[in-house]
């Protein structure tokens, strides 16, 4: 098993572990009879969310001391729209207490004086992102937002292009391929003391590990940097951004590039890149959401801006006793690189809430 299969798996354990955990841990408890436990979605808006005992909801926002909570609506009944509209109030705030299982998968139509050259049509790349959002109480005011982002890659292009960064070096192959596996994966780590409506903030490092099991889906680098978030969150809109920056600092210094006169070992290019996830939804309703939250990014190796604008939604559905967060978003880059850039982007959102441990709500120090 090489270098990069066992960082993959050895974060895959870690994230199965966190999240299958604590389910274990109340079948065997099982001491409260099904669908009678009680379970506080925020301390401003408790709700009683009804669940088999074997599943203890995620987002049970209560006192750092474990306790629930105790408004005046502990424990009041209320109606299954109520409890939807308090979830997707939860799911507003990147810093809730709710764990995740976000899953979005982008399909992105790419075209360029590259394609032009090689005398070829627009390609088409893919990306599924499954990313498991973890909430920690650290101590009594401070929280961390741990969120590995593992993509799943499915790129047709050439040696030396790297799409996961945008970087198109001077040197590439000229034969397009497609390839599918796993990308270059990201942990960004968020701390707050601030995660409460309606603003809150977050900050802390961001890794990408080089992770592709091909060349052509990652960029060969271990890079680092900051990450820094800031969202408001009021009745009617949701308004804020997600930073990233990183800088390579190891991997592969080279690559072998099947070019037009043949191979040639070339050097492979460093990551300094910059990207800005913007946030603007209308809160049409309770449940439903419409507005945008593209990434805009812009590499500081090829001075190239990729700049996307659209329109999308989400809302919230059930899927059995299951909270859902479904969406769809549509992207035109009205800037991007020119000799091999995104042009249309299709995304799709897929977000369940899932059980949460109980000990990730109590404070570890």
């Amino acid at each position: 098993m090489d270098q990069r299969n066992k960082i993959f798996w050895a974060l895959f354990a870690t994230v199965f572990i966190c999240f299958t955990g604590d389910a274990a841990l109340a079948l065997a408890e099982e001491k409260v009879p099904e669908n009678e436990q009680t379970h506080y979605l925020t301390e401003e808006r408790p709700f009683k969310y009804k669940l088999p005992s074997s599943l203890v909801l995620a987002q049970a926002e209560q006192g750092t001391d474990g306790s629930t909570g105790t408004g005046p609506n502990a424990g009041a009944g209320t109606s299954e729209a109520d409890e939807q509209a308090q979830i997707a109030e939860a799911l507003a705030n990147p810093l809730s207490y709710l764990w995740l299982m976000f899953t979005q998968n982008d399909t992105t139509w790419y075209d360029g004086d590259l394609l032009d050259q090689l005398g070829e049509d627009a390609k088409i790349q893919n990306t599924t992102l499954v990313q498991p959002v973890m909430s920690l109480q650290l101590t009594e005011k401070w929280k961390t937002i741990l969120r590995p982002v593992i993509p799943i890659n499915s790129f047709e292009t050439v040696d030396n292009v790297d799409i996961s960064t945008g970087t198109t070096p001077g040197v590439t192959g000229v034969n397009f391929d497609r390839k599918t596996g796993l990308g270059d994966i990201v942990l960004w780590t968020a701390f707050s003391k601030q995660y409460k409506p309606p603003f809150v903030w977050g900050f802390g490092p961001t890794v990408i590990f080089p992770t592709a099991t091909e060349d052509e889906l990652g960029s060969g680098k271990w890079s680092a940097g900051p990450m820094a978030l800031a969202v408001g969150i009021t009745d009617k809109w949701i308004i804020g951004g997600v930073f990233q920056h990183w800088w390579s600092f190891a991997g592969d210094n080279d690559i072998e590039v099947n070019t037009s006169q043949g191979p040639q070992n070339v050097e492979r290019p460093d990551v300094n890149l910059t990207d800005f996830q913007y946030i603007i939804r209308y809160r049409y309703s309770p449940l439903t959401n419409i507005g945008i939250a593209p990434n805009v990014r812009y590499n500081w190796e090829t001075d190239e801006l990729s700049l996307p604008v659209g329109l999308g939604f989400d809302t919230l559905v059930k899927l059995g006793k299951l909270p859902l967060k479904i969406g769809a978003e549509v992207y035109y880059y009205v800037e991007q690189d020119d000799d091999f850039g995104p042009q249309w982007q299709l995304r799709f959102l897929f977000v369940p809430v899932l059980p949460s441990p109980k000990w990730s709500r109590k404070p570890l120090f």
